[in-house]
């Protein structure tokens, strides 16, 4: 674990307040759970306004980590071929274009690119199988390749 991990707790009470109660996690319990692969974590939080009690049930957000400038895509975009993932360009004479692209990860419906897009590209999420390199393509929908910002 490198840096810090900043957890955010969340009660019945407080979910509809902006403004959760911060913390850092301060143990990592290497061994996983096997019937729920999960492992235990500790978080150190400030209690000033007592607002948490032993056995409450609360909802935790967890950051793992935070990746500036990262290249995202609708997870749709990406498909698996025989040289691995792809994703069709739209050119600016709308045609398509095939990319290999280097996956990092896919969450919550969407997938951060490591190589292979640039952010400001609008990529295809529908009707894929159905094209080629340099096939021509209607856009109905903009969905640009976007940067995600820094969280603060």
């Amino acid at each position: 674990m490198q840096g810090k991990m900043e957890v955010q707790v969340y009660t019945p009470e407080n979910s509809a307040v902006a403004e959760p109660i911060t913390g850092v996690v301060s143990f990592v319990n290497n061994a996983v759970e096997q019937t729920t692969a999960t492992i235990r974590l500790k978080a150190t939080v400030q209690n000033q306004d007592r607002s948490l009690w032993p056995g409450q049930t609360i909802n935790v957000l967890l950051t793992l980590g935070v990746q500036p400038k990262a290249v995202v895509v609708p997870s749709q975009a990406v498909q698996s071929g025989q040289s691995g993932s792809y994703a069709f360009v739209v050119r600016q004479d709308q045609t398509a274009e095939l990319r290999i692209v280097t996956v990092s990860r896919s969450t919550n419906g969407e997938t951060v690119i490591e190589k292979g897009l640039s952010p400001g590209e609008t990529v295809v999420t529908d009707g894929q199988l159905l094209l080629t390199s340099g096939a021509r393509v209607s856009v109905r929908d903009q969905n640009p390749v976007r940067q995600e910002s820094p969280k603060k």
